[in-house]
């Protein structure tokens, strides 16, 4: 992918790979990357940022009423996690990333092993 000169260079970055493709996507290494990841955790107060639904119930009147509400993941941040997959194209802005637990990341990446198989002999 070829670089868009005048951004990548408005940009400043540190390490002379980083890159800012022609699209707007940003391409991120070494000190560059190290810098992003840390907005990322400053971005979601080292918290984990996965939302799941959480369902409650409440009395209003005579009636039960169910309702559901997000709620946040309350374990540490531990892992950036790109949206759309570096694979696909690998863009490293923050709203393409979302930092993660070991447990919300393991779910999502499908890349780590899984060891519902027996081993072959």
């Amino acid at each position: 992918m070829k670089a868009d000169r005048e951004l990548t260079a408005a940009k400043n970055f540190k390490h002379p790979k980083s890159y800012v493709a022609p699209d707007g996507r940003e391409v991120l290494y070494g000190k560059d990357w190290s810098t992003r990841k840390l907005e990322l955790l400053e971005r979601a107060h080292g918290r984990c940022e996965w939302i799941t639904r959480d369902t409650v119930r409440r009395h209003e009147g005579s009636s039960l009423v169910t309702m559901e509400i997000p709620v946040r993941c309350k374990s540490e941040a531990h892992h950036p996690h790109h949206i759309i997959r570096r694979s696909v194209k690998r863009d490293d802005r923050l709203p393409n990333l979302k930092a993660l637990c070991v447990l919300h990341h393991d779910l999502l990446d499908e890349r780590k092993p899984r060891w519902s198989k027996k081993a072959q002999p």
